[in-house]
């Protein structure tokens, strides 16, 4: 048998002389023919080392699920056995990067260093995915959500220069870097093979088979307990095939090694085809843009509806404990849309007519232009809410604007985020306007915000100082305060300006004037007011009017309904404000969101039921269906605004859930709070889960009604029971919390209650006739109805 082994191991000798001795053979004057001799020579070698399960493909393309393409490929080997999609277009051929094992480059004499490392560069760059779905022995794989249990995340080819040229020490360590094993002859013009072999094998595998590992967001370590522990014992070296008289073998030991490292990979990753259907798709709807810009272009009847979004606005406007920065913040967001935007529109469009007087046209109020006049390129439908909508005729303004319109919004707050998607359309189309506009509009933009990744002007590094609150990079300095770029800004903004101009000299500009008592750390309130149902309101009435009107008529439909809603609660607001400011002084609240339907403003917290009361009541004077739901939290002045915004939010929120599961029995609107005492270490949910002895009660405008008089009463009726009997009585609930969480039954629960109240009645205070639960969150906000300021 060793005469056998013997003679093997000479014939792959003579066969790696066979190989040197053919590729030194040129065809004169014509190179391309030579490169492709050599080629064939390199495929019928790789041919006869590499396991049949593999196929070889000459001159093809890899590609990813991304759209990435690599420079070409010189030898391709690939496994068809999970991946058999290669993707023919004539001659060319586009292999998945998750099916190739290996990628060979083929060079003559001459090699230079830049273009074989461009080269390999190229395919560094593709991105294998796990997003397929497979049977497998114990289960269906979803391999996108089990990625950390996979033994494979992102696999890349062995990278091979086979070359002719006989390669110094420097080009050799360069070439190393780029490639696993350089094929070469030596200056006696024998084979050479050259492998970065100080990885030992656990290396190897971690290398070719968790490439790219940050695309999953996770670090070796966390993958599966299978990955393998490194060790120093088994490497490449061992697989060296030596003998007395010529020393090495190179090509008996490049096929040990070479399928040592197939085996370690084993099988490519399954094929995440979902990956790639979706860049079909996006490749396609592309195409589809392009096509319709074409169409545009010589077309008269083809628009294109857009809408711009700009993301992170409360986080925006309550990034600060400073009362001037949210003032300034929310400036800016005011202006962003309906000032800068349309700043943009006009500069872009200044070898175009556009028309951005949305609110009235040529004296005829809420008229649609574009479609009668062709010169007119874009018009602005509405503004509103952060929101704008616009018709253009022309793609190429489109483009433009929202380009500038991107680093406009950057430039001015340094970290909001535009977002805006397009669909095109014509007049004659079968579609509904409420369709176009909420099933594919609105639907392609939320999509779009999902994925979208929020960016800044300045990335915090470590040369940088910071400012304490949001970690930003410090760029300025005012009154000898650091700050970083945006607090820089939202403090230029309030330099001599309003957020509601009609009210320049109505609302407090710090936040030691939004408390009771100066100098106190007293209470205040962030109350956030939002519409309910709108979307849903506006999509019924633009329906029904798209039954009797044709498109054009509907989208002035859609204006008139925009301004209206804006209107009723700008109104509503003033209004409200006008009934209770009727002092010299000025007003103890500061509105920072007042758009659409949202209304947030922060207020001394006495304040802040009986104004929000005031204005649910008012709003519900108006004609049609438009209602609201509040939320507050009265949380001590310096509490985090971005934090008190949140529990006011989730109380809007929790208010909602009420008026949608009694919207057909009642028209009111809805109410809830949420009163923070000392830190907020639990969530509010969590908080209240742990009161169980009384249910939580939403408000709807009469209960809160009754809340009010309650907590008035309680401050002020003439046989109203002692402040310390009051006290007695709240803590007796919080007991009865306390006595309900240990399971106990709800009668000794309540024990503690009762004997507090009998207690009263035996000295002759009345019985207090309201709601347990409404005469519990009387007593948590008693101290906020003292005196009779803000009677309603």
């Amino acid at each position: 048998m060793s005469e056998t082994l013997t003679m093997i191991q000479e014939h792959y000798q003579t066969i790696a002389e066979a190989i040197s001795n053919q590729l030194q053979i040129e065809t004169p004057n014509h190179h391309v023919t030579s490169g492709t001799s050599r080629e064939l020579i390199w495929l019928d070698v790789f041919a006869s080392i590499v396991p049949k399960k593999f196929q070889l493909a000459q001159s093809v393309f890899l590609i990813d699920s991304f759209g990435q393409v690599s420079a070409e490929i010189d030898i391709a080997i690939y496994d068809e056995q999970y991946t058999p999609y290669v993707f023919n277009y004539g001659n060319m051929k586009f292999i998945p990067i998750e099916a190739v094992a290996v990628a060979i480059q083929s060079k003559s004499h001459n090699v230079d260093t830049d273009n074989v490392t461009a080269w390999a560069s190229t395919i560094d760059k593709l991105m294998p995915v796990l997003n397929s779905y497979t049977r497998t022995k114990h289960e269906l794989s979803d391999t996108k959500v089990h990625y950390k249990e996979q033994t494979q995340t992102a696999t890349r080819p062995i990278l091979i220069l086979c070359t002719l040229a006989n390669l110094s020490t420097n080009k050799k360590a360069d070439f190393t870097r780029s490639f696993d094993f350089i094929l070469h002859p030596d200056k006696e013009n024998k084979l050479q093979v050259l492998v970065t072999d100080e990885r030992d094998m656990a290396n190897w595998y971690r290398e070719l088979n968790h490439y790219h590992l940050e695309l999953y967001n996770a670090s070796y370590n966390e993958l599966s307990s299978y990955q393998p522990k490194s060790t120093s014992e088994r490497t490449l070296k061992g697989l060296i095939i030596m003998d007395k008289k010529t020393n090495k073998n190179p090509l008996l030991t490049f096929n040990m090694q070479l399928n040592q490292l197939l085996m370690v990979i084993n099988n490519p990753i399954f094929f995440p085809h979902e990956s790639y259907a979706q860049m079909f798709n996006e490749a396609l709807e592309i195409q589809e843009k392009k096509d319709e810009v074409n169409i545009m272009k010589k077309s008269n009847h083809h628009y294109l509806l857009a809408i711009y979004d700009i993301t992170g606005i409360q986080d925006y406007i309550f990034a600060s404990n400073r009362m001037k920065e949210n003032m300034g913040g929310s400036y800016i967001v005011g202006k962003m849309v309906e000032e800068y935007f349309v700043e943009v529109l006009k500069k872009c469009a200044e070898k175009y007519k556009v028309e951005t007087e949305w609110k009235s046209n040529n004296n005829t109020a809420n008229d649609v232009r574009i479609f009668a006049d062709k010169n007119l390129q874009a018009e602005i439908i509405y503004i509103g809410g952060g929101n704008a909508l616009v018709i253009y005729r022309d793609w190429e303004l489109y483009t433009q604007a929202n380009r500038a319109f991107a680093l406009k919004v950057l430039q001015e707050s340094a970290s909001l985020t535009l977002a805006t998607e397009a669909i095109p359309f014509t007049l004659e189309t079968n579609k509904h306007y409420a369709q176009l506009y909420f099933e594919e509009l609105m639907p392609k933009l939320a999509k779009t915000k999902a994925e979208q990744i929020r960016t800044k002007l300045n990335q915090t590094l470590p040369i940088f100082a910071q400012e304490p609150f949001k970690g930003d990079p410090i760029t300025h300095e005012i009154d000898k305060s650091p700050l970083s770029t945006e607090q820089w800004l939202k403090r230029k903004a309030t330099e001599g300006k309003s957020y509601l101009k009609d009210f320049n000299n109505t609302f407090v500009t710090e936040t030691e004037d939004l408390k009771k008592n100066k100098g106190e750390d007293s209470y205040i309130g962030v109350v956030h007011i939002d519409g309910n149902g709108m979307g849903d309101w506006l999509k019924r009435e633009l329906k029904g009017a798209g039954k009797n009107l044709d498109m054009e008529e509907v989208f002035k439909k859609h204006r008139e309904l925009s301004l209206r809603i804006t209107g009723v609660f700008r109104k509503t607001f003033e209004e409200t404000v006008n009934h209770f400011n009727k002092q010299s002084k000025k007003f103890p609240m500061r509105p920072l969101i007042l758009d659409g339907d949202d209304v947030t403003f922060i207020c001394q917290g006495d304040l802040a039921i009986p104004f929000t009361l005031a204005f649910l009541k008012q709003l519900e004077k108006e004609e049609g269906q438009i209602r609201a739901c509040a939320g507050v939290a009265f949380v001590h002045s310096h509490f985090p605004f971005e934090l008190a915004y949140d529990i006011a939010e989730q109380c809007c929120q929790n208010a909602k859930k009420s008026y949608y599961s009694n919207y057909k029995s009642t028209t009111s609107s809805y109410f809830d709070f949420y009163l923070v005492r000392g830190s907020y270490v639990k969530q509010m949910e969590e908080k209240r889960a742990s009161q169980p002895y009384l249910t939580d009660k939403i408000y709807d405008v009469k209960e809160l009604k009754a809340l009010w008089n309650l907590i008035e009463d309680l401050n002020h009726a003439e046989n109203r029971w002692p402040r310390s009997r009051l006290i007695a009585l709240y803590k007796a609930y919080l007991q009865a919390d306390e006595i309900a969480k240990a399971d106990r039954s709800r009668e000794d629960a309540g024990t503690a209650v009762r004997l507090v109240k009998d207690e009263a009645e035996s000295r002759g205070y009345q019985n207090i006739d309201a709601d347990e639960r409404m005469l519990f969150d009387a007593l948590q906000l008693i101290d906020f109805g003292k005196d009779k300021e803000w009677t309603l």
